[in-house]
């Protein structure tokens, strides 16, 4: 119980807990927040709580409309989210009618995921909105009576998707509630969302994961060691979601590449900085490249802790001596240029860059700063 499926959120937990206790629940949220954080996962544990046959201000997790709640089965629970335009669709058209069987099926699929997985991102491919006739048919199902005893949840995820018709007729609706039904809008970008339907609902602000929450919840749900669990923990930057997207990659393979580029920055070796450019230009695997970046802070972070704090809060425990080589090798003074040079590495790699230059334009630019104090010292 105590909505244990969203990690960690517990100051909104908290405001939730206080709304359900008072008996007066708004007809509309907004959930809002970074990606990955647990916006959609609480907004599925309030639409349960909401149908729980117990009551309460917290769902049992255990009776028959709890379970069908956790499947995504429930009959007063409905998912929005954007959906593809079927061939030879007319407004008359449900979101469903003409879409074909390979989509449908993704479309089954997903929600399944998502039925385990609160955190997991809907994606279906050709889904660039939130569809009018999605909204529609929510309109429609809205002024006919309940299947089961409880309230009608209705879940638009990724709401800033929402398309100008289909906003329209969302606001509509927001205006002129139904009392048995409770709208929950999650989106990553409220300033995409029409600010009258930002009015209409009352807004929750979900803070990014603590390292230490994410660590727990990839030990426990994903078996991972903890050692590993830290390194990715790190890497997500405090979303769940890109912590549990770099399952399939192997972190220490990546922490020992990442060393070996600062064993190049150290010797300022160019030739390998355009080989590993030329590679990384060739994956095209901007997850990998981006982890690959993230780690290199985590390298120096560590090295900045070494040399100017506790060598108890180092990540890599397992590398003190290698670290105390880089505090002897490094020019320590430039540790938090090179890392905000990294920054801006990262953040370019969400714009149409060349991956290779940016690599190599990075490297050399970490040459310069972390020029080797002594040049008979190696990393």
């Amino acid at each position: 119980m105590s909505w244990e499926r969203v990690i960690g959120q517990h100051r909104v937990k908290n405001l939730l807990r206080q709304i359900l206790s008072s008996g007066r629940v708004p007809s509309a949220f907004l959930f809002e927040g970074p990606e990955g954080v647990g916006k959609d996962a609480m907004a599925i544990e309030l639409a349960k709580t909401l149908n729980c046959e117990r009551g309460g201000i917290e769902p049992c997790d255990n009776c028959p409309s709890c379970k069908q709640a956790d499947s995504l089965q429930h009959p007063n629970i409905r998912l929005v989210f954007p959906l593809p335009r079927g061939e030879s669709e007319t407004k008359d058209d449900g979101p469903l009618d003409r879409l074909d069987e390979k989509t449908m099926k993704r479309i089954r699929e997903e929600i399944a995921v998502k039925s385990q997985d609160p955190y997991h991102r809907i994606s279906i491919p050709r889904a660039q909105v939130i569809k009018i006739s999605s909204i529609r048919e929510v309109i429609h199902e809205d002024s006919l009576s309940l299947y089961q005893q409880g309230r009608r949840a209705v879940i638009v995820m990724q709401a800033e998707e929402v398309g100008t018709e289909s906003a329209n007729a969302l606001l509509k609706v927001l205006e002129e509630p139904n009392p048995g039904t409770v709208f929950i809008l999650t989106t990553s970008r409220r300033s995409s969302l029409l600010p009258t339907i930002v009015s209409r609902c009352q807004s929750l602000r979900f803070d990014l994961l603590s390292e230490d929450e994410i660590v727990d919840a990839l030990v426990k749900r994903h078996s991972l060691s903890q050692a590993d669990a830290r390194l990715k923990a790190r890497l997500a930057a405090g979303s769940f979601s890109k912590a549990v997207e770099l399952l399939e990659t192997d972190t220490m393979e990546i922490r020992a590449e990442a060393l070996d580029v600062l064993r190049d920055v150290a010797v300022r070796n160019l030739s390998q900085f355009s080989a590993r450019a030329r590679r990384l230009q060739e994956s095209k695997d901007i997850i990998r490249v981006e982890a690959l970046l993230k780690m290199l802070q985590i390298w120096l972070r560590d090295v900045a802790v070494l040399r100017f704090g506790s060598s108890s809060d180092v990540i890599n425990q397992d590398q003190t001596s290698t670290l105390e080589k880089m505090v002897r090798s490094f020019n320590t003074s430039n540790l938090i240029e090179a890392v905000n040079a990294i920054d801006s590495s990262i953040r370019e790699l969400n714009g149409n860059v060349n991956l290779g230059l940016l690599f190599v334009n990075l490297l050399l630019n970490l040459s310069g700063l972390l020029e080797k104090k002594n040049e008979a010292q190696s990393v």
